[in-house]
């Protein structure tokens, strides 16, 4: 009868899901075993809330900002790798020229051995600097996908809700 249509299409309305029995191009992750392009007979779908959205947006935003964080990071390893490059760089002149004067002493050693160490200190800087550079890489692609999701969400839920559009 018509009421109960009425009552079924307030019903569905207000909780926000539906069974659809057409094809599924609606937000995969929604649909659970529904992939995009096939039939799907009595699944339960849900509608995207702008609560969703909000979600997708907010997620891509933290991401971006461990992005940022992270370039930071590593800008910050890499100037501080310079200064210790120069000092290494300082070091291991002054150690070749005192091994090159003379016979080989302590204190040469020494020297030489500050030098070496300078020179591990750079190296453990650079490889730092190269996994927090690494990492934002891989951080940025999870951005990137979580900002096109949040896309892919506004759409739906403008589809969805065509009176937020207005």
């Amino acid at each position: 009868t018509i009421s109960s249509r009425i009552i079924l299409f307030v019903f569905l309305t207000a909780t926000g899901t539906a069974f659809v029995p057409s094809s599924c191009s609606r937000l995969p992750r929604r649909i659970g075993l529904c992939s995009v392009n096939s039939y799907c007979r009595g699944q339960s779908l849900s509608l995207v809330t702008e609560e969703d959205v909000i979600e997708l947006v907010e997620k891509a935003e933290d991401l971006w900002g461990r992005v940022e964080e992270l370039r930071k990071e590593s800008e910050a390893l890499s100037l501080q790798a310079e200064d210790v490059g120069t000092e290494t760089e300082a070091a291991t002149k002054e150690a070749e020229a005192s091994l090159k004067t003379g016979s080989i002493s302590v204190s040469k050693m020494a020297d030489a051995q500050e030098a070496q160490n300078k020179a591990l200190d750079l190296g453990s800087l650079l490889e730092a600097a190269l996994r927090k550079s690494e990492e934002a890489d891989e951080v940025e692609v999870l951005a990137e996908e979580a900002l096109a999701a949040s896309e892919r969400a506004l759409e739906q839920y403008l589809i969805d809700f065509p009176e937020a559009a207005q």
